[in-house]
């Protein structure tokens, strides 16, 4: 009540004084005063405030306040209530600053909560929200307190500290998520080193499409400055599929053999067929201890973006880069790719390139020509992984936790399986229409694959048969020589081998053997042969448009029994499903037999019985318990991103300003012109430096003396030496005056000399030569250190 008629008058209130009744936690009087009421103890006001006091500052000693007593029944009086005010009131469009007046409330607090955690700015929300009422004076708030709601929002969510609070998310999504596993490594002081999990949806996922996977470590955008490494797959609407992601602090051999292992073991022991990194070398050891039976192959695009700084005849030869990029992906044969790379070394005198050397010899990771017979979906780079960086970059910063950077990427997940399931939605409602209608071979096509599989399985169809020809053809029709129409003059050829027994076709481009879908090739040949079906082995179920029905629908019940697998793995939930139905279908058959029934009821009961026993017994045998996991888990040690700043960005403007140099700075202009001498401005040393003399060597007979037509700057104006007097002594017209012993300015109307009997040490021929001496005059040592103190204090 106090605060609404506060906020009417233009006032803010605080808290004051109260008490409560003995032996009891019930108000017995409270005190409301207005915020600018009474000073800070012992602060003194006739001074200037420090930032120190700003808040103390703006209490004026208002005796605007009310006084509250309450009763033993908890019935409020007012006692005392005074409305004068010793300093001037907000104005009414000023109102919405009073600091008693702005309250967050629950609805707007969740507006701010849930448009934050989508990724959206502060600001922006704090926008939309002053949008939605007309004003941002009727908010309730301003925008500072938006700031510092989402702050405390964080906050909370790593009360216990970052890497315990990601730990008890892992803890909550077990619970709820069966099949949702972590594992985190950490170092001797118990502090975080690297952590890996992966939920249900991407165990199965890999499952089902884990013969290819995409790892990249190139995003290291957080405040640990660990490097994200997500494993991605590809399903079967060519869409990218999290299989699981993990966060390393090291990128060493010890840590990737220690992350393939573990999602070795999670994935229940099935390697991939191919997995594709960069150019790393601890990568690829690792690769090799944990992968064994997998082919690693490297981003093409990483070894491109090297060749222009590694091969010096890359850009000016355009002959040379033409081979080389046929040798990446345009060879047919081993044999093609090494006359093609004889030919580019000869073309640019290459033989003695080093680093051609030791590309040459991992040829077979990054060279198509070598990968014929490896299923690889025809990837070509990381760039599936890379692009799942740029949705990363989106949901954390360089001030990221990483509980920020899971939560993040759990939302990521969720967006792909929902976009993956819309696929699965317009598959099942929508039938492609083919291309060409009375084609029966795309008829099966469109009813087979999925929507965007068939997409490329019509561009080959239609390249094959309207932009190839056959050349030529064995007399029994078992092998083709087809050759493309695209460029007449150099036409390019291919050999497909037709089993008419086997219902078996090969074609050297090895299409079907890298992505599972039939080339062009063979689908001239197939044309030209008139079969008007594909045969079935060559339509990989892993492309239909119910990929995971179809796959699984071939397993027998047998098979689902997890022997190899963990209790907690993949083939656990197939066996339960598949057992779910078998047991559906065996009572859907004995339904209305009452003899069948009981005897269904019966097994059912002696079953249960059987598998509890057989799970006590195995229970003390594979006892898994987290007896070793640390209590507590310290952060990681904060680190800067590379190429990461906290300086302020700068405008076109102040790039393009040119710096000042220090001497600019810190010499004053001066505004007098030297007067003009008239006598001849010479100056004579004793012994000059080599450094100042216009010709390093004396001619011989010559005095040691040598002189300047025009002297340097710093010893111009009104400098002149005099001929005579010893060589310790120089003399001056008009020296400076903080080299005279009383620093004060001789005015001196004619070109007078003024003597040193003990100059500074850095005159003296002694140091001129080369050999500096000690002078412990008490007036020289006071006068440098006049010198200095004033050059200090500007």
């Amino acid at each position: 009540m106090y605060c609404r008629y506060a906020h009417s008058v233009g006032f803010s209130v605080r808290k004051d004084h109260h008490s409560f009744w003995p032996n009891s936690r019930k108000i017995r009087m409270k005190d409301y005063v207005c915020s600018k009421a009474g000073f800070k103890k012992g602060l003194d006001l006739n001074v200037k405030l420090t930032s120190k006091y700003r808040k103390a500052n703006t209490r004026t000693g208002c005796p605007a306040m009310i006084r509250f007593s309450v009763d033993q029944d908890g019935e409020w009086k007012v006692n005392k209530c005074v409305e004068n005010h010793n300093h001037e009131l907000a104005r009414p469009e000023d109102q919405h600053l009073l600091r008693s007046c702005r309250n967050i409330t629950e609805e707007r607090g969740f507006v701010l909560k849930s448009m934050t955690d989508a990724g959206i700015r502060t600001i922006d929300a704090f926008t939309y929200l002053a949008d939605e009422v007309g004003g941002r004076e009727y908010v309730g708030f301003l925008r500072r307190d938006a700031y510092n709601f989402v702050q405390r929002n964080r906050r909370c969510k790593i009360e216990t500290g970052d890497t315990n609070s990601l730990i008890e998310i892992f803890k909550n999504r077990a619970n709820s998520d069966n099949m949702f596993v972590w594992e985190v490594q950490y170092d001797e002081e118990d502090r975080l080193m690297n952590f890996f999990w992966a939920d249900g949806g991407g165990r199965i996922d890999y499952d089902c499409y884990g013969d290819v996977i995409i790892f990249d470590t190139s995003y290291r955008l957080n405040k640990y400055n660990l490097a994200c490494a997500p494993f991605v797959g590809v399903n079967n609407h060519w869409q990218n599929v999290l299989l699981g992601v993990a966060f390393l602090s090291e990128e060493t051999v010890e840590s990737f053999t220690w992350l393939f292992r573990t999602f070795l073991r999670v994935m229940g022991g099935k390697q991939p067929i191919t997995i594709f990194t960069d150019q790393d070398q601890a990568m690829s050891r690792a690769i090799e201890i944990a992968f064994p039976q997998t082919r690693h192959r490297l981003c093409q695009w990483h070894i491109i973006k090297k060749l222009p700084s590694k091969v010096h005849c890359y850009n000016s030869n355009n002959k040379v880069r033409g081979l080389i990029y046929k040798c990446f992906s345009k060879c047919d044969s081993e044999e093609e790719f090494e006359s093609t790379w004889t030919e580019m070394l000869s073309e640019g005198d290459l033989h003695s390139h080093e680093w051609l050397k030791e590309l040459h010899k991992i040829r077979h990771k990054w060279s198509t020509a070598y990968n014929k017979t490896c299923f690889n979906l025809g990837i070509l780079s990381t760039q599936r992984s890379e692009s799942t960086n740029n949705v990363c970059h989106g949901i954390s910063k360089p001030t990221s936790t990483i509980t920020e950077c899971f939560l993040g990427l759990e939302k990521v997940m969720k967006t792909w399986r929902r976009n993956e399931k819309d696929e699965d939605f317009r598959c099942s409602q929508s039938d492609v229409v083919p291309l060409v209608k009375s084609s029966p071979i795309l008829r099966q096509a469109a009813r087979f694959y999925s929507r965007k599989l068939y997409s490329f399985f019509e561009e080959e169809f239609l390249e094959g048969v309207g932009g190839m020809c056959i050349a030529q053809a064995s007399t029994d029709l078992s092998t083709f020589f087809v050759k493309t129409l695209e460029n007449i003059d150099q036409p390019r050829y291919w050999t497909v081998n037709f089993n008419d027994a086997e219902g078996c076709i090969e074609c050297s481009c090895g299409k079907f053997g890298m992505m599972g879908i039939l080339c062009s090739h063979c689908l001239r040949v197939i044309r030209r042969i008139d079969i008007i079906n594909i045969p079935p082995k060559y339509l990989l179920k892993r492309w239909s448009g119910r990929a995971r029905k179809d796959l699984y629908s071939d397993r027998p019940l047998s098979s689902m029994v997890a022997t190899e697998i963990p209790s907690d793995g993949i083939g656990s939930m197939i066996f339960r499903n598949y057992y779910t139905r078998f047991a559906y279908q065996i009572s859907t058959r004995g339904e209305g037999n009452t003899e069948a029934e009981q005897y269904m009821i019966d097994a059912m009961s002696e079953i249960a019985e059987n598998v509890d026993l057989i799970l006590n017994i195995s229970k003390d045998s594979n006892l898994v318990t987290n007896s070793s996991m640390r209590t507590k888990i310290k952060d990681p040690i904060k680190r800067r991103p590379k190429g990461v700043s906290n300086a302020r960005l700068k405008s076109h403007w102040e790039k393009r300003k040119p710096k000042r140099k220090k001497a600019e700075e810190k010499s004053t202009p001066s505004t007098q012109q030297p007067a003009p001498v008239e006598h001849s401005s010479q100056v004579s040393f004793a012994t000059i430096p080599d450094w100042l003399a216009s010709t390093h060597p004396t001619p011989a007979g010559a005095s040691s003396q040598v002189s300047f037509a025009t002297i340097p700057e710093c010893f111009a104006s009104t400098h002149q030496t005099t001929t005579g007097g010893p060589s310790s002594q120089v003399s001056f017209a008009n020296i400076p005056d903080y080299f005279t012993s009383t620093h004060q300015p001789a005015h001196v109307q004619t070109l007078s000399h003024v003597p040193f009997s003990n100059i500074p040490e850095c005159f003296t021929d002694e140091w001129l030569l080369r050999r500096p001496t000690s002078q412990h005059n008490p007036e020289y040592l006071n006068m440098m250190n006049g010198f200095i103190d004033a050059e200090r204090h500007g």
